[in-house]
């Protein structure tokens, strides 16, 4: 199931306060200071009966990269996926990465997939 896709759509015209945040998967290129990257991690069935799944599950990760508080960038993070029938799991640890000066959180979800 590849949701890559779906998460490039969702959050093309990403922005938080009137300021866009690009995203990128697994690496950003780009000049902003402020920035997602995202990857899956498992893919699995899901809702077996009659001896067969009838449906998928994509496990996936949202980083948030940014130079200042991500408080918010997080909540519209998650209230996205949620408009989007995406299911927010949790956050990961925040981090602090001093040799580059970002914050960096993990925002964690699921999605299933259509029958």
């Amino acid at each position: 199931m590849n949701i890559n896709p779906m998460i490039e759509e969702i959050f093309s015209d990403f922005s938080v306060s009137g300021r866009y945040i690009p995203i990128s998967y697994y690496q950003y290129f780009g000049k902003e200071n402020t920035y997602l990257t995202y990857y899956t991690w498992n893919e699995r069935p899901e809702l077996f009966f009659d001896d067969d799944y009838h449906k998928e599950v994509c496990y996936g990760t949202i980083d948030i990269w940014s130079k200042g508080n991500f408080k918010d960038i997080a909540e519209s993070v998650k209230q996205k996926l949620r408009e989007n029938n995406f299911i927010w799991t949790d956050n990961g640890t925040e981090m602090y990465e001093p040799d580059t000066g970002y914050f960096h959180v993990p925002v964690n979800f699921y999605v299933l997939s259509e029958e």
